[in-house]
């Protein structure tokens, strides 16, 4: 009896880990689905808005899905962009754009890109916005590594206060 069953269940595990993953046809024209993008950048742009303090017996603040362009450039450092005063905005950044794109209504999107160093931004009221920095100045930096879908998760704050 224990290897009918034992052969049983490894024909459920097979017939489960072999079905075809089902795509959606949901997002815009310029955002391509996930499981299409072999190797690239996957990610969600939500915003925060409000006070996001902690306050007792209230649910914590959650941030909304943000419809944007996504701007893509190579490595970008602090000095080849023009920052709007000590904000996360900047008003132009003075790298190769690779890659421009929209998110879809959930604020989701979906770049193929060749491996390498990028730096990632969104717009932001006719601005670019990033708000992640490495120990060497860098904005917004993302790693696409060969054969990989690096995820990413932008939360646009600026409207929020902590």
């Amino acid at each position: 009896m224990r290897p009918v069953l034992f052969y049983v269940f490894i024909l459920i595990f097979l017939g489960i880990s072999c079905k075809t993953p089902k795509t959606s046809a949901e997002g815009s024209n310029n955002t391509s689905s996930s499981t299409s993008a072999v190797q690239g950048i996957v990610g969600d742009v939500t915003e925060t808005i409000g006070n996001q303090m902690p306050m007792v017996g209230a649910p914590a603040p959650t941030p909304r899905p943000f419809k944007t362009t996504v701007y893509i450039y190579d490595s970008t450092h602090i000095s080849k962009v023009k920052q709007i005063g000590s904000s996360p905005l900047f008003s132009m950044v003075n790298t190769r754009l690779v890659q421009k794109l929209d998110t879809n209504e959930v604020g989701h999107f979906s770049a193929a890109l060749p491996a390498g160093t990028y730096s990632v931004f969104v717009l932001k009221g006719g601005a670019f916005f990033a708000n992640q920095f490495d120990e060497k100045n860098n904005i917004g930096l993302c790693r696409v590594e060969v054969g990989k879908q690096t995820r990413i998760q932008i939360s646009v704050n600026t409207d929020a206060s902590y």
